[in-house]
């Protein structure tokens, strides 16, 4: 049976140095054996694109932490919209302690309310969360924060309607019901492959619950190590367990 892998992004696939080009490698390798590669991370696709360019073309994108879900040609599979007032409410609730940023189906841009004079192209600046206002917001990201832990519970606790999620400093919020697990469901109505997936962080757990084999890093906090079935050291290593079985 052919194998689909779902993968994080940032700290799984993707790093301050960049990409690993091992890594890039192994996963075109096991594509080319007919099993597909997806994308399953926080990020909306603006977000991935500008650097994936060249390196990988995967088979889905879970985006916007399963807010989002699309096909190779990113028709959409899925997808559950945040209403803006409610983004704006705990936008502004929180933007003076975090960066600020709504999450919408842009092939080329990711969007926050700050950013530093040396980020890449791909990250825009704005200056209002109501620029958003007559755009489909499927997620949105507190990042940069001190409390993201007590963040990411305030939300759940007070936005019956939000679930958000803490990804080591930053909160991604989407509707409630939705999740990476979630989307990771939705393609498996579509396909019949086994299913594994990798990652780090809490964010991840969901899509760990519902795959065949699951992966996580020998750096990866402890408890995150003990919902997975493997603990590897890269991307690689993982495809070359699943290539084995």
């Amino acid at each position: 049976m052919n194998k689909i892998l779902f993968s994080d992004f940032d700290g799984t696939l993707f790093f301050k140095e960049g990409f690993h080009q091992e890594d890039i490698e192994a996963i075109k390798t096991f594509q080319s054996k007919g099993n597909k590669f997806a994308l399953c991370t926080g990020r909306p696709l603006g977000g991935v694109n500008a650097l994936m360019k060249g390196k990988i073309i995967p088979d889905y994108y879970v985006l916007c932490t399963g807010g989002l879900v699309l096909d190779k040609n990113y028709q959409v599979i899925y997808a559950q919209e945040i209403p803006f007032e409610l983004v704006k409410e705990v936008c502004q609730k929180y933007e003076n302690e975090t960066i600020i940023g709504p999450h919408c189906l842009d092939e080329k841009y990711l969007y926050f309310k700050y950013v530093q004079n040396d980020a890449p192209s791909y990250i825009k600046q704005f200056d209002s969360i109501d620029e958003f206002k007559n755009r489909k917001i499927y997620s949105f990201s507190l990042i940069e924060s001190t409390r993201a832990k007590e963040i990411t519970k305030e939300i759940n606790e007070n936005y019956p309607s939000l679930h958000a999620f803490q990804n080591v400093n930053a909160i991604d919020v989407v509707k409630r019901g939705c999740s990476k697990g979630n989307g990771i469901l939705e393609i498996t109505k579509l396909i019949s492959d086994e299913t594994a997936g990798i990652g780090d962080s809490y964010n991840d757990l969901e899509m760990f619950k519902v795959v065949n084999q699951s992966f996580t890093f020998k750096t990866s906090p402890k408890d995150i190590q003990q919902q997975t079935r493997y603990t590897v050291s890269s991307v690689k290593m993982a495809i070359d367990i699943l290539n084995k079985e």
